[in-house]
């Protein structure tokens, strides 16, 4: 019973169930391939954010037919502006937070905006990769700071 309650308290708060992989860009939205260098499961959430028509992005459920977007990514108030995902595998995308950026958008209709959140701890871990490793020079300012 703790998983509905966590998933209530995210929809309250803006944030979606983390997603396995994030886009780096434009794909097939079908069948099993290779998300930012790993392999894509049945299953898996994925966030598209770099679609080539933006109306196609969101969050979706991989299958070995037409992926379909997440039950918690089908409307215009789950998706609204602010809200975050987590991504967490990939080559380039992993442990990054990406917030949407677009206000009450019509699903499949309007252009879906994404925007990267450099978050404390992908801040934490530029940080100490600067510091070779030890993160003892340099120390982050805790923040969350979005860009388009």
């Amino acid at each position: 019973m703790a998983r509905p309650a966590t998933a209530a308290v995210r929809l309250l708060s803006g944030e979606r169930d983390p997603v396995r992989l994030a886009t780096t860009a434009s794909i097939a939205l079908y069948g099993l391939q290779t998300v930012d260098s790993v392999a894509a499961q049945v299953g898996d959430r994925v966030l598209v954010k770099d679609q080539t028509n933006a109306t196609q992005n969101g969050i979706y459920t991989v299958t070995e037919g037409h992926w379909y977007r997440a039950a918690d990514a089908r409307s215009a108030s789950t998706m609204q502006k602010g809200t975050t995902v987590y991504v967490q595998q990939g080559r380039v995308s992993a442990r990054f937070v990406y917030v949407f950026e677009t206000c009450d958008p019509v699903i499949g209709a309007d252009p879906i905006m994404l925007a990267f959140c450099l978050s404390d701890n992908t801040l934490g871990d530029i940080v100490g990769e600067a510091n070779g490793g030890d993160g003892a020079t340099l120390k982050p300012r805790p923040t969350i700071q979005c860009s388009p």
